[in-house]
């Protein structure tokens, strides 16, 4: 069953769903069953799934800046043709999916840009508004389970920053595919999990992001064997660690992101411990850490995006 945990929100009565009876509005006194304390941090209480980050104000703090962060890099709330696959929608009712939308940030931002398109919003853990836009619609879902919508019901697929959330990357694709229209377009963006140069383009992708690389091999290699999307369209951009950078802009989004990564490193510290180290090794490691990406010049995070259209 999905939870809706929206209020004001346009109900999704037509033949999208094949599960919207069975969606339901989460009640204020449920929240708290959604979430247990941990090291003094709030985590999602269902079960086993692998995401380790808190979901408390200082992550959905990180949270917000990162959106920010990605907006003024890529300076837009989307890559790939998406006015195109989104215009028209008076012919019928245009639909976009955020999964693990956290906060909502980008589903409310997307929203002012296409007032007349539904917009949905999926995260296991309820984050985000209470109050959005009469358009846009956030329930609570794991990804890692089939989703609630019939074949070819949705326009956009909107994946940003997911991969610590999913289990089966080829799994995931399959049910991307099977939601999106003919036309419809598949967005993948993940920040990797590495600093690097600036000025050093040529590192070792296999030893520095091998996490981040095996994604979008991944997906590549998913994509490739189903014969169901164009071939994809990968771009990388830079993320300016600290206020290095000559632009202006780039000194302000690079002191947020920073920031970022300091937090990012307290919130990883409770998985730190479920990996056995000791608070001595932690508080080592996070320290180091931090150290060398506040006086390091010229360092960068990297952007990986993917986009392709549904065959």
């Amino acid at each position: 069953m999905a939870f809706e945990y929206t209020e004001n929100m346009l109900h999704d009565e037509d033949d999208a769903s094949d599960a919207s009876s069975d969606v339901t509005e989460l009640e204020e006194y449920d929240f708290p069953d959604h979430f247990f304390e941990r090291d003094g941090r709030l985590f999602h209480s269902h079960g086993n799934l692998p995401y380790p980050l808190p979901a408390d104000g200082p992550e959905q703090a990180r949270l917000n800046s990162v959106h920010k962060i990605l907006r003024d890099i890529v300076e837009s709330h989307y890559l790939g043709p998406v006015s195109e696959v989104l215009s028209d929608a008076r012919s019928r009712q245009k639909r976009v999916l955020d999964l693990c939308t956290g906060t909502g940030r980008w589903p409310m931002d997307m929203a002012r840009l296409f007032p007349r398109v539904k917009i949905y919003g999926l995260d296991i853990v309820p984050i985000a508004t209470r109050r959005p836009l009469p358009h846009v619609q956030f329930e609570i879902h794991d990804i890692t389970k089939q989703f609630r919508w019939n074949n070819a019901t949705m326009d956009f697929i909107h994946a940003r920053n997911i991969d610590l959330a999913v289990t089966d990357y080829p799994e995931l694709l399959r049910e991307v595919a099977r939601l999106l229209r003919p036309g419809g377009l598949f967005f993948s963006g993940e920040i990797g999990r590495c600093i690097d140069f600036a000025h050093g383009s040529s590192f070792d992708l296999a030893r520095q992001v091998p996490r981040a690389r095996s994604f979008f091999q991944a997906i590549d290699h998913s994509l490739g064997l189903r014969h169901l999307f164009t071939m994809p369209t990968i771009q990388t951009f830079h993320i300016p660690v600290g206020d290095w950078h000559q632009n202006p802009v780039m000194r302000r989004v690079g002191m947020l992101y920073l920031k970022a990564l300091k937090d990012f490193a307290e919130s990883l510290k409770p998985m730190l411990r479920e990996a056995r180290m000791t608070q001595h090794e932690i508080d080592t490691l996070v320290t180091g850490f931090v150290e060398d990406i506040e006086h390091v010049p010229g360092l960068v995070g990297v952007y990986h995006t993917v986009w392709a259209r549904k065959l």
